[in-house]
């Protein structure tokens, strides 16, 4: 008996370690070349993508630590430097006398997309659709520029190429040259429409484009381990949102806040939610998970007692609550 429990234990020692040792963020190079364009691929140890040969024309870029984009150069000339907020948060680009080209403006600290942005002290407003693509930047009300892509996401119509936007195509950054866009999952090439780099498990594009898709105040609870952790979150209208820790060494006790989910949804991980039209009023429903998954308010956050699964089943059984018909 002692033999048995010593095996098991150790099974599920292995297991567990084996579980929370796969790097499910780490990208796989899907392209070294593309022949039609006579351009090549370059990538540090660990598959970020640190060289576009082009035209006769080099494009380098420095990584942090982080393997964020610290700076672009041309033909071994600086001409962008970036500043980030977080992984993904692209928060100042400069030039290489470090002065500040575009600031982006978040309204929360834990948003991944901008409202707008910064330049020469004057302010922008961004409007992205369902997908997070950026369709239209405003300044005092008025349309100074928009954008139109192909199937692809590749720029096929812009009213202002003076003033630039990295945000681009599926919320990604935009390299101008190369026509790039840049994710933490990967790296995508918008004149042909396939990945140079990507994560094993996931097309974001794809993804969105799904979500985008779906009928109007369907909700759906999606499930699966995105990076580390196994997570829950719900999806309706165009967007996602999970609960998450933001205190990253301390899930006991600690803080998190709705964090948005909406390039993880896909039918594999997410089940529509049916709701008995005689006794709920799905609009309703619809629209209370949607306001619910957008908060940022900080919400106290403990793996065992409140984690994102325990404030999933609070949203559907509050929201199930308020989108209740009256009995007649």
């Amino acid at each position: 008996m002692k033999k048995f429990i010593y095996i098991l234990f150790s099974v599920v020692l292995l297991s567990t370690f084996f579980y929370f040792s796969q790097n499910r963020m780490a990208l796989e190079i899907l392209k070294t070349e593309d022949q039609n364009l006579k351009t090549e691929f370059e990538f540090s140890d660990d598959h970020q993508l640190t060289n576009i040969i082009m035209n006769n024309q080099t494009i380098t870029f420095k990584l942090d630590e982080n393997n964020r984009r610290k700076s672009k150069i041309i033909n071994g000339k600086v001409v962008e430097k970036y500043l980030w907020q977080g992984d993904e948060k692209l928060y100042i680009v400069t030039d290489s006398q470090n002065n500040v080209l575009r600031e982006y403006l978040y309204r929360t600290k834990y948003d991944t997309l901008p409202y707008g942005m910064k330049v020469n002290n004057k302010i922008y407003h961004f409007i992205f659709n369902k997908m997070r693509t950026l369709r239209v930047v405003l300044s005092d009300k008025k349309i100074v520029k928009t954008l139109a892509y192909d199937k692809n996401g590749f720029i096929v119509q812009d009213s202002n190429p003076s003033l630039k936007v990295d945000f681009s195509y599926a919320g990604g950054l935009i390299e101008t040259n190369s026509k790039l866009l840049f994710f933490v999952e990967g790296v995508y090439d918008t004149k042909n429409g396939f990945w140079v780099t990507r994560i094993k498990n996931d097309d974001v594009i794809d993804n969105l484009k799904l979500l985008s898709k779906l009928p109007k105040n369907e909700v759906y609870l999606c499930s699966d381990t995105l990076d580390t952790y196994y997570h829950s979150y719900l999806c309706t209208n165009g967007s996602c949102g999970g609960f998450y820790a933001i205190d990253y060494m301390n899930y006991f006790n600690g803080r998190g806040t709705m964090s948005d989910n909406s390039k993880y949804f896909h039918p594999k991980r997410c089940e529509l939610i049916h709701l008995e039209n005689s006794i709920y009023d799905q609009n309703k429903f619809s629209t209370c998970v949607e306001n619910k998954i957008q908060s940022k308010r900080i919400k106290m956050f403990d793996a065992l007692s409140h984690n994102c699964h325990h404030e999933v089943e609070e949203i559907i059984n509050s929201c199930k609550k308020i989108s209740k018909r009256e009995e007649i």
